[in-house]
């Protein structure tokens, strides 16, 4: 199964957090949110439904459609009296990976760890720290709570925002010139 189509993952979301890089115009940009939604809701996707509910002119979004389909972003399948709108191009992009939105040995590292399967709301919150810190500082975070045998997404959260507070950086926790100072060997904040 490929990232974006993780149950965790909003793909709107992602667009909208990545537009700079998929140079979207506006158009485009109403449109492929209006077909991943529609989608989701399995709405029947056509070019008077797009229009319709994206307030646009019929010919526009036919315009927009091939604009999207030439740059591979956009896939129309017709299968039997089904036409289906795959927009998994977009997702595809070399974006996905140079950004690191989703890291699949993270998710391990984090059940490793854990000693149980991840959540939804656990893989929810570790995409979202993906798009906030350093992968480096994530999996500091998680060996600084696993040496203080205080393994929880709370408490992972709670080092990650003191040492982003504090502008550490990973290189300065990898050399030992700082360290998490909520805890002591006992696992307490204080």
């Amino acid at each position: 199964m490929k990232w974006y189509e993780q149950r965790f993952v909003n793909r709107r979301d992602w667009v909208l957090d990545h537009l700079e890089f998929l140079g979207l115009s506006e158009k485009e940009l109403i449109i492929v949110l209006m077909i991943d939604f529609m989608s989701e809701h399995r709405i029947p996707i056509s070019i008077d439904a797009l229009a319709q509910k994206a307030g646009m002119d019929p010919k526009d979004v036919d315009e927009t459609i091939s604009l999207l389909c030439a740059k591979k972003y956009l896939d129309i399948r017709a299968s039997g009296k089904r036409v289906s709108f795959r927009l998994d191009g977009l997702y595809d992009t070399d974006v996905a990976k140079e950004a690191g939105i989703i890291d699949r040995p993270v998710f391990d590292l984090f059940e490793s760890e854990l000693k149980r399967p991840l959540t939804q709301k656990d893989m929810e919150r570790i995409s979202e720290w993906n798009r906030i810190y350093e992968k480096r500082m994530i999996i500091l975070a998680l060996r600084e709570a696993s040496m203080y045998q205080k393994v929880s997404m709370p408490y992972i959260d709670t080092i990650l925002r003191e040492w982003t507070k504090k502008n550490y950086t990973a290189d300065m926790i990898e050399q030992g010139k700082v360290r998490y100072e909520g805890s002591d060997r006992s696992g307490r904040t204080g």
